[in-house]
């Protein structure tokens, strides 16, 4: 092979690499909700704190604690990016836990009212709080 061919060879695997990264798909701040409360459902500790921003640890932590033993059911989620900018994002849901105890009926956690604030850490989406909209 020539160096020409060498160095056509290797821009071209360059450029459909890059092209690759570009077209890949991008986690949005919905989607980072939406990971931590499926990370609650399945009780999974380690990914709730994983799709949590650092300052939101210990309340993963202590969220994820909460689930543990108790058999938990994200229903019908759906978040939608309220305000973006390109280091932070409010993000609305609307779908519900819902937890059955041994002992008793099923309670309901309805996700509508709260606004989840999320941020960009290590180049990822990250969930980092909320706030009730009613209180």
């Amino acid at each position: 092979m020539t160096r020409k061919s060498v160095l056509s060879l290797f821009v071209i695997v360059i450029l459909s690499g890059a092209l690759v990264s570009a077209c890949a798909s991008q986690r949005t701040p919905a989607d980072a909700i939406v990971d931590y409360l499926e990370a609650l459902e399945e009780s999974d500790q380690a990914a709730a704190v994983a799709s949590s921003c650092t300052a939101w640890e210990t309340e993963a932590l202590a969220e994820g604690a909460s689930f543990v033993n108790v058999e938990v059911e994200l229903k019908d989620p759906d978040c939608q990016v309220q305000d973006q900018t390109d280091t932070e994002a409010s993000v609305l849901c609307t779908g519900s836990f819902v937890f059955s105890y041994d002992a008793g009926e099923d309670q309901v956690l309805d996700l509508f009212g709260r606004v989840f604030s999320v941020v960009k850490e290590d180049g990822e989406w990250r969930m980092c709080g909320y706030k009730m909209i009613f209180d």
